[in-house]
């Protein structure tokens, strides 16, 4: 089953509200707690927030050109024209700017969860390791290039301490990056028949999934999941096709849903995971 939740028109009765609506929705971020996901709202320079029900509300206006998104300990990250900006998730007041030397185009946004952004650099093919532990002093090194290949959305895997970038072009990989070697060289973990890889995610069960511009055996782009263990020939399972150049997705700890911005479709459409609903909201961070 899809679900796909169009911006809702915002009428009051005291004041007359404008309509928030997506241009070119990039990328998505959960926000368990109050019930909403995080959208770069790139064709409008915003952050819009959307609540279960659809509806729009714009939760900054700072960026020029948002891209990747990525909420950390109560902080929203954005990736904006070179920079890494940091938002407080509750006020939305700037909390960090960090223009990362050397970048050309800064697209996908993952965290280790407590202190550590990574990020890739489309046109320069490399990814950055942020350091955000202090917010008035952040750092930042050159972690890998990606050689040849040109690295989109990229996500964090704990239990094996690694990154997992999806990569653009034709016959598109699933790249794998060991954090625990130093000096480690991302390697191909799946190679598949798909096209223009754009956002990377893992469920609670460490089921991957991947959105494809193209190369989906069907009209428009899809998502697809990868169950475990992974091989370089694995499997990819249907899970939706029709898509409109679906980009940088994520998974929502509190529906146990995927998220998936679909920059050509004007909208944000939502598929089921392998996983069941989470009982446990206090759990989830600030």
């Amino acid at each position: 089953m899809i679900r796909i939740l169009a911006a809702a028109l915002a009428v009051g009765a005291a004041l007359p509200a404008a309509a928030q609506t997506y241009s070119n929705p990039e990328s998505v971020e959960a926000h368990p707690r109050l019930k909403r996901s995080l959208v770069s709202n790139t064709g409008g320079g915003n952050i819009l927030a959307r609540a279960d029900d659809g509806t729009l509300s714009v939760f900054t206006s700072d960026p020029a050109s948002p891209y990747g998104v990525e909420l950390l300990a109560g902080t929203l990250f954005v990736l904006d024209s070179g920079r890494v900006k940091g938002y407080d998730i509750d006020s939305a007041e700037p909390v960090m700017n960090l223009a990362l030397t050397g970048a050309a185009f800064l697209n996908g946004i993952t965290s280790n969860g407590t202190d550590t952004l990574y990020v890739t650099d489309f046109n320069g093919r490399r990814v950055y390791q942020v350091g955000v532990g202090d917010l008035g002093a952040p750092t930042q090194i050159q972690l890998t290039s990606t050689g040849t290949a040109t690295p989109n959305g990229i996500v964090y895997d704990r239990d094996e301490n690694r990154l997992l970038i999806a990569t653009w072009g034709s016959n598109a990989k699933v790249l794998s990056l060991d954090l625990g070697t130093p000096g480690a060289t991302p390697q191909t973990l799946i190679q598949t028949t798909l096209g223009n890889l754009d956002g990377i995610v893992l469920d609670c069960d460490g089921t991957l999934f991947v959105s494809a511009w193209s190369g989906c055996g069907a009209a428009g782009g899809c998502l697809r999941r990868f169950n475990r263990p992974f091989a370089i020939d694995s499997t990819p399972i249907v899970v939706a096709d029709g898509l409109a150049s679906p980009a940088d997705i994520d998974y929502d700890r509190r529906t146990s849903e995927i998220l998936v911005p679909e920059s050509g479709g004007a909208r944000v459409s939502v598929h089921p995971s392998s996983c069941g609903r989470s009982l446990f909201i206090d759990d989830f961070e600030r």
